[in-house]
């Protein structure tokens, strides 16, 4: 149990988390009041009433962020982060054992390696480094990649000598995604451990990460998961860069201001978070969903939904805004980054299904609600600007005198001047306290490339942000529908390779949609006046540009020019931790290079066929599917290709693989039997 003086110092954050409440209801009823004023006698009632209900809503949601920004700077600045967590007791040695998972799914095998290459000789450098396991644990259905796995496995026990504490684990069913991976993990072999720390292919932490986070875990035996906000690294696009810079400067305010808002009922970000073991086991068991898919099924995203069922259950969930050294890859292009926020869309629009579940606290339920508004508020604000722009293009029947309103209010008075002016000003606040931060000294100016080219970089950044919303906005519309129209997302690797820009042809096809409407919006314009207009210029720009934005934001020479030009830096690029160094000299030198295919390179080295067959024995205990496999080895025997799932199915059945070698065999006897009968 928590003790007396972490109780009484739960007290602040909580009148902070209903400050932040009222503070945003507050400002969100004022500036909901001037748009009806504005809008009130510009159009028909039910148009008011429609405007105002969406302005509100969408309003509240920005409000609430900028809200929860100023609390995170003062949070960060005056060092009082008001959670009621027990000091860790750095003085005794750990006896803890923690478990480090890194699930894969068709992923190269080297970078994730050099990544855990670097984490072992970190955690190696410390006494307390026994204390860690790692394991791999693998729902790739790609086969060469599976062998490249094994292989790459291998060879890194080997190099580091860490036979006992670097595991590989693969699954040949996929079944619940990556929360069935971890699930089966828990049931195999989380009894020998008592925390577990989650990572994605691409994470990285520090051992003085690792550390901290399970002595934190120990001191406050009540807390079930702790999450450590990443930090971006490692890309060169300039789409990369900017996210980099842009997340450096705004994580450490949001992360502070969430920690203040959310307390001992924080959220899950899927990765780069610690976990009680038996919490995890005892609470963590996700059903499948009810109905076809995409709202029925696995629940995609599955970690919102966990920390829901972990402080169901009574266990604290809390986000650690101070600790450094945890660290993540962004999507290298904006095509890579809608990609996966369709899966995320999808995954978060189930959780309308988990939002009436019993026993949820309150502050649960509004992590679940602010996932599903994530997405929704795209269509929310494609449907206000095209019911606004239907209004004004009506006008009192004749269009709009150069003077008047608009229904959505963006003309040219001064008040809605002033009133769009705060609202831009509060989607940008995260950015700015962040700047105003790192500009407090000259030596933390430094870590983002001097005063100058901070600044110069955070007014490219908005001016950036500016034009990929409208972007964002109609891709995430067109994503919910088809999630209304019922086609499920699939499962798809994320792409890491930033090698090769989106081609042009391609980023065309990709934004047709944008420029379609950007056309549409452009036409309507038209028969606007001119003061009207201005304002939607910045929505139709971002419309028109999209696919030159998409192609030239993926090129890695603008890339390398924006960092020539000392643009967009941040603390991990100009001063990155020693881990960091050590994972990029890893994986400069790869140990495997992934085969052509998975059978002729077993098929071509004896040992690499031992070595799959070991892994297989030891960790696989699933069967293949007898059907797949006998077409499979008819394939075969009949020297014809096999598909990808009978070449999986060959690959998990050990009698087939026999007939790898088979021929060999076949050769030596025949050979022997010469030589007796020439003897």
């Amino acid at each position: 149990m928590t003790s007396a003086t972490s109780y009484r110092n739960s007290r602040l954050p909580l009148s902070a988390r209903m400050s932040i409440m009222i503070a945003s209801l507050v400002m969100t009823g004022l500036g909901s009041w001037i748009f009806l004023n504005l809008i009130q006698e510009q159009a028909s009632p039910a148009a008011s009433a429609t405007l105002l209900l969406l302005f509100t809503l969408l309003l509240f949601w920005i409000t609430l962020s900028f809200w929860t920004s100023l609390a995170g700077f003062a949070s960060l600045a005056t060092g009082r982060s008001g959670t009621g967590l027990s000091p860790p007791d750095t003085s005794q040695p750990l006896r803890s054992r923690t478990a480090i998972l890194i699930p894969v799914y068709n992923e190269d095998p080297n970078p994730v390696y050099a990544n855990l290459a670097a984490m072992y000789e970190d955690l190696a450098r410390s006494p307390q480094g026994r204390q860690f396991d790692f394991f791999v644990l693998s729902d790739t259905t790609e086969p060469r990649l599976w062998i490249a796995e094994e292989a790459a496995w291998y060879m890194v026990r080997r190099l580091l000598k860490g036979g006992g504490q670097i595991h590989y684990r693969k699954r040949l069913s996929n079944s619940g995604r990556k929360a069935g991976n971890i699930a089966e993990f828990c049931q195999r072999w989380g009894h020998h451990y008592d925390y577990m720390v989650v990572l994605d292919a691409d994470s990285l932490m520090s051992a003085n990460t690792l550390l901290q986070m399970v002595r934190r875990m120990d001191a406050n035996p009540r807390a079930g998961l702790m999450q450590v906000p990443p930090v971006l690294i490692n890309r060169h696009s300039l789409f990369a860069r900017i996210q980099q810079f842009s997340s450096a400067l705004a994580t450490p305010i949001l992360a502070h201001g969430l920690a203040l808002f959310s307390r001992s009922e924080g959220n899950f970000w899927g990765h780069n978070a610690i976990i009680r073991v038996r919490a995890f086991t005892e609470s963590c068991g996700l059903p499948e969903l009810s109905g076809r898919k995409p709202f029925g099924g696995t629940v995609l995203s599955h970690d919102f939904v966990e920390a829901a069922l972990l402080r169901r259950a009574g266990w604290q969930v809390w986000m650690l805004p101070d600790l450094e050294g945890s660290y993540e890859e962004p999507p290298p292009s904006i095509m890579d980054h809608a990609l996966r926020d369709r899966r995320w869309c999808q995954g978060n629009l189930q959780h309308l299904k988990v939002l009436p579940a019993k026993g949820l606290h309150w502050v649960s339920r509004f992590h679940l609600l602010q996932g599903i508004f994530s997405y929704i508020a795209s269509p929310l604000w494609l449907g206000f600007l095209v019911l606004g722009l239907g209004a004004a293009l009506q006008g009192d029947g004749q269009g709009l005198s150069g003077s008047s309103l608009s229904a959505v209010g963006l003309a040219s008075s001064e008040l809605m001047t002033v009133l769009i002016g705060l609202i831009l000003i509060m989607l940008f606040t995260p950015r700015l306290l962040g700047l105003a931060w790192v500009l407090r000294t000259a030596i933390s100016a430094q870590a983002y490339g001097g005063r100058t080219r901070a600044l110069l970089s955070l007014g490219l950044e908005m001016l950036f942000s500016a034009l990929l919303a409208p972007m964002m906005m109609i891709l995430h519309s067109r994503f919910i529908l088809e999630v209304l129209l019922g086609r499920d997302s699939g499962w798809n690797p994320q792409q890491r390779n930033e090698m090769q820009p989106v081609p042009l042809r391609q980023a065309f096809k990709a934004c047709r949609l944008q420029l379609f409407v950007g056309m549409l919006a452009a036409a309507a314009l038209l028969a606007l006046p001119l003061q009207v207009a201005y304002w939607f210029s910045p929505i139709l720009a971002g419309l028109l540009l999209a696919p030159l934005l998409t192609w030239l934001t993926s090129h890695p020479i603008a890339g390398r020019i924006s960092h020539q030009l000392s643009l967009f830096r941040s603390p991990a690029e100009i001063h990155p931790e020693q881990v960091v160094l050590r994972a990029r000299e890893l994986a400069a030198h790869p140990l495997v290079s992934p085969p052509e295919s998975a059978l002729q390179a077993l098929s071509q080295d004896q040992k690499l066929c031992f070595l799959h067959k070991a892994v297989l024995a030891a960790t696989v205990r699933e069967q293949p599917d007898k059907t797949v496999l006998n077409r499979a080895l008819q394939k075969y025997s009949a020297g014809e290709e096999l598909e990808r799932q009978e070449e999986n199915a060959f690959l998990s059945s050990p009698e087939a693989l026999q007939l790898l070698f088979a021929p060999m065999r076949e050769l030596t006897e025949n050979a022997a039997n010469r030589m007796a009968q020439a003897a």
